[in-house]
């Protein structure tokens, strides 16, 4: 896989950590990859355990794929993103039902995605639990709404979940429940979104709401924002504007490795910078 010799070993940092979050970018992708490529890298270059594929098809509209990792400190549970149009479609059925926690709200949509892959999953960290290994959850596009609102199982559940990072994550559901997720991850809870990436945008607030600490991937640096969702969105299709008759510009910026202003290559280029401090 390209760009898989800047994989490093997860190391325990509660801060936003540039080479946790390029690590568990390049994990997301190899999420896209069969279940031979994905048990290859893993083991071969990564020298993690590769623990199990977990995919499930409940019908056509919903098809849910992750693959679980592990090495002496953690296990990493990573969920593909959106990989077909059935998955968009997915994407976009923006009604709620009862989310994780009481009295919270989730994606209908998303949280339907989910759901013929949660018995399995949690079955493989219960089976696990005797390592007191830290449980990483990490997705791109649609996976990052389907980590967010399994951390949320897994906690209301009394399984804890140590560090999530999400990738040009849609939101996941409501106002409550980012809150509530927010309260309960006590270590590293990044949502790492890339600048002139529309995903992040939808579906739009008040009605859902994005959980975890915003980081934004410029072309030559990071930051930090707590910027409001107007901002962030005429930030976006100002972007969208200036890039007229690139179509296929905005979709790189969603993209984690298709072009030089995707997530990983601009992960890359924030690490070095770190480095060079």
């Amino acid at each position: 896989m390209k760009y898989d010799e800047h994989f490093k070993a997860l190391r325990r940092n509660d801060a936003y950590d540039p080479q946790n979050a390029l690590s568990l970018a390049l994990a997301c992708q190899l999420s896209y990859a069969s279940e031979r490529s994905i048990k290859n890298c893993v083991e071969k270059t990564w020298g993690y355990e590769f623990l199990a594929l977990v995919s499930r098809k409940k019908k056509p509209d919903i098809d849910t794929q992750c693959f679980l990792m592990a090495d002496d400190n953690n296990i990493v549970v990573v969920f593909r993103g959106s990989d077909s149009g059935s998955d968009w479609f997915a994407n976009f059925q923006a009604s709620q039902d009862p989310g994780p926690f009481n009295g919270t709200g989730a994606h209908e949509g998303f949280q339907d995605s989910l759901y013929p892959a949660v018995i399995k999953l949690t079955e493989l960290l219960r089976a696990d639990a005797s390592r007191s290994r830290k449980v990483w959850i990490t997705g791109h596009s649609l996976g990052g709404a389907l980590g967010s609102l399994y951390a949320g199982m897994l906690l209301e559940n009394f399984i804890d979940v140590y560090g999530v990072y999400t990738f040009a994550s849609p939101r996941p559901g409501n106002a409550k429940f980012a809150s509530q997720l927010n309260d309960r991850i006590k270590g590293p809870h990044y949502r790492i979104v890339n600048s002139g990436d529309l995903v992040p945008h939808v579906p739009p607030e008040p009605f859902f709401s994005h959980p975890g600490n915003r980081v934004i991937l410029k072309h030559n640096h990071k930051k930090r924002t707590k910027d409001s969702w107007l901002d962030e969105r005429i930030a976006a299709l100002k972007n969208f504007v200036d890039m007229t008759g690139k179509r296929f510009d905005v979709a790189d910026n969603h993209r984690l490795i298709k072009a030089d202003n995707s997530y990983v290559p601009r992960l890359i280029g924030d690490l070095a910078r770190e480095q060079r401090r």
